[in-house]
């Protein structure tokens, strides 16, 4: 058989074949299912930012995160593979381009959502409490990117150097309110122009255009990896100290515009690519950064083709290619020559994509006592289920321990201060998530003078100046005695001054901080956050007025008797008594002998006399659950709650916080705290929240626990 005829013979056998290869094809993939086509949904945090917690007062960290799932690029591109030359690279930037080519973006699933902190090796969720798309916050204070801009400057860009600048200007004409840029031009050896961090678009404008040729060469090799990195490397460092009236925003990406052109060069090879989109990845600038917060830098990688040797074109687009970390929001395209007009769609498909980011806010209670911190993002019955993100290991994210706010439940406090409100020398409630699990050497609270200005606000300070503040209120401030300290709740004794008291009558109000001096963190402490809560002039000491007029009334009442019994004799309205009679020894007798009064009588027709409690100096509670004494000064609990209550009892149907007692005056008192099963005395249930004496030698039951009473 001829040659023809046996390549014929071939084709015939491979026409034949291609139908069934397709069917298989076919049928394999719909086996398979769309689901495989694609990566699993990922979350990932792009920015742990604590800033705003210090203007606003409230333990609330700020999270910038996406939730996507990525597609491979070879899956998007692979129309491309059987085209060559300019064909290929326009059908790539094509495909690229399109509406979330290279994602499908997820809602955020708060419900199912566990956002943690570790601190002493325990993960402590956070509670949620807010969520937004970036798009749709863009006027929200600190919702901006940091754009670095890096543009090839090298002479082997040639004509491609002006068509880099026009993309570069796309990126800052798109820029928006919060958005920052920083323009780099780079040459063969490192940055030759840096406009530094700018808000202003006309200034970055300014600095595109300033440079208006490339650098020569100097030299066959150029060590693109290491200008890169280094220039990122400088840029993001610098960015927390951008300077006054350049607010450093939420997020940040990095553009490079270049050819990708590095000749020879060792480092700067696709692997290395792959090293330096890591490096971005991390966002840690440098490597061991301990004090700076970890960023996350999206990658955008514009390939700007050049003539030169093939195998440094392969290099350089596999270099450039590599860059874009498309995971966490990074790009890659191609721009050929005169086609800038790519620019636009470009800019819109990055925009795109970080307008469906999340702004997810947290309320923190406890924070490690460390500058660096341990977050963690995890989901639960998601379907599909959504891969969590565990990078923030260890990594500084701008919180200063002892400026982190204490967490209160300011509308809780606020009703308990309302029913009761605070006075000098009684006692205040403050309800919250606290860290100091029930230690009451932990807990004060400090009572701000009247005329002792609080600070109007902390925006645009540091961390020094709110620890400054925090100071200032606390050293100036009077301080009270913690009674009991739950980690939901700690009483305070107030001080026994009205220094304290702000306005008059309904409208009394008085100011405090709350400190854990272990912890060495505070409440709030700006004029619009700080705690304030209703307060009132200190009761008058009611028993004792009424002792002391109890005393009094019997003594004019005595002298009365004895004015009257005088009186008379001066008038001669009584007769004269009758002569003693005589006894042995020359004396008068003695009167004859009256018996007293019945016992409980005062002679003057009064009733049953009750002994008077006004000499005790403690009570004594007995029964089957121990003895408990109550002393002057000093509120006792008694309840379930060991970590509360001074009187504990282990009766189930006894509350966590029972009942609180007092000794005032010499006089028993007992409070009920909203029990479920109610206090009694002499079996007579008192009432909720409202003081009730208890008589001497009376009975006293918490529930179905009983104790008798004794003043001592």
């Amino acid at each position: 058989m001829s040659a023809p005829a046996r390549r014929g013979g071939r084709g015939g056998r491979a026409l034949l074949c291609a139908p069934l290869l397709a069917l298989a094809a076919a049928v394999l993939a719909l086996l398979a299912g769309p689901g495989l086509a694609e990566a699993a949904p990922e979350a990932h945090l792009l920015r742990v930012d604590p800033r705003a917690s210090t203007v606003d007062g409230s333990p609330v960290l700020t999270t910038v995160l996406e939730v996507v799932q990525n597609k491979r690029l070879s899956d998007i591109t692979r129309n491309c593979a059987a085209l060559t030359g300019d064909a290929n690279l326009d059908c790539v930037a094509d495909a690229i381009e399109q509406p979330s080519a290279l994602y499908s973006s997820f809602d955020f699933p708060e419900k199912n959502a566990i956002f943690s902190v570790t601190v002493d090796g325990t993960d402590l969720p956070a509670k949620f409490e807010s969520k937004a798309r970036w798009g749709d916050s863009a006027g929200q204070p600190g919702v901006g990117t940091a754009w670095l801009i890096l543009i090839d400057a090298a002479s082997s860009m040639g004509t491609r150097f002006d068509e880099a600048k026009a993309v570069a200007s796309a990126f800052v004409n798109a820029m928006q309110p919060n958005d920052i840029v920083d323009v780099i031009f780079f040459n063969d050896r490192g940055v030759v122009e840096d406009s530094k961090w700018v808000s202003n678009k006309q200034t970055a404008a300014q600095a595109i255009g300033g440079v208006t040729r490339t650098y020569p060469t100097q030299g066959r090799t150029r060590p693109l990896f290491t200008i890169i990195k280094n220039a990122a490397t400088d840029a993001f460092k610098e960015l927390g100290n951008a300077g006054q009236g350049v607010p450093v925003p939420m997020h940040q990406a990095m553009v490079v515009l270049s050819n990708g052109s590095a000749g020879a060069d060792p480092s700067s090879t696709a692997a290395a690519s792959n090293l330096l989109r890591d490096y971005l990845t991390k966002g840690r600038f440098p490597e061991n950064n301990d004090v700076l917060p970890k960023t996350p830098v999206p990658v955008i990688s514009i390939w700007f083709p050049s003539r030169l040797v093939e195998e440094f074109t392969a290099n350089a687009r596999e270099f450039m290619e590599g860059m874009a970390n498309t995971e966490i929001g990074g790009f890659f395209s191609v721009v050929r020559d005169g086609q800038q007009r790519r620019a636009a769609n470009i800019v819109n498909a990055i925009r795109t994509r970080f307008n469906k980011m999340h702004i997810v806010k947290w309320r923190v209670s406890c924070v490690a006592p460390s500058i660096t911190q341990t977050f963690k993002l995890a989901f639960i019955n998601t379907d599909p289920p959504i891969a969590g993100d565990a990078t923030f290991q260890n990594v500084p994210v701008g919180i200063d321990p002892t400026a982190w706010p204490l967490d209160i439940d300011r509308e809780a406090t606020d009703r308990a201060a309302k029913k009761d409100p605070l006075y000098p020398g009684g006692t205040v409630k403050i309800f919250g998530n606290f860290c100091w699990g029930g230690n009451t050497q932990r807990a004060e609270i400090y009572m701000v003078p009247k005329n002792q200005a609080a600070p109007q606000s902390l925006q645009g300070g540091n961390l020094e100046d709110a620890k400054k503040a925090q100071r200032t209120l606390i050293e100036g401030g009077m301080r009270g005695k913690a009674v009991t300290a739950g980690d939901s709740v700690v009483e305070f004794e107030l001080p026994d001054t009205d220094k304290f008291l702000v306005g008059k009558g309904d409208q009394m109000t008085a100011r405090l901080i709350v400190y854990d001096n272990q912890a060495r963190r505070t409440s709030a402490v700006t004029a619009d956050k700080i705690l304030t809560l209703k307060a009132k002039e200190a009761p008058l000491p009611y028993l004792l007025i009424g002792g002391v007029t109890f005393g009094g009334v019997v003594i004019v009442l005595l002298l009365v008797s004895i004015f009257r019994g005088g009186g008379g004799r001066r008038r001669g309205a009584v007769a004269a008594a009758p002569p003693r009679p005589i006894v042995a020894g020359g004396g008068p007798a003695a009167p004859p002998y009256a018996p007293a009064p019945p016992p409980g009588d005062f002679g003057y027709g009064g009733g049953p006399m009750m002994p008077l409690p006004g000499g005790a100096s403690r009570a004594t509670l007995s029964g089957p659950a121990g003895i408990y004494t109550v002393h002057p000064g000093v509120e006792v609990r008694a309840g379930r709650d060991g970590a509360t209550c001074m009187i504990a009892l282990s009766e189930p149907r006894v509350s966590g916080t029972h009942a609180s007692l007092k000794l005032e005056a010499g006089q028993l008192f007992v409070r009920d705290e909203g029990s479920n099963n109610g206090t009694y005395v002499n079996g007579q249930r008192t009432a909720a929240a409202v003081w009730t004496p208890v008589p001497p030698g009376a009975s006293l039951r918490f529930g179905p626990v009983e104790f008798s009473v004794r003043l001592e």
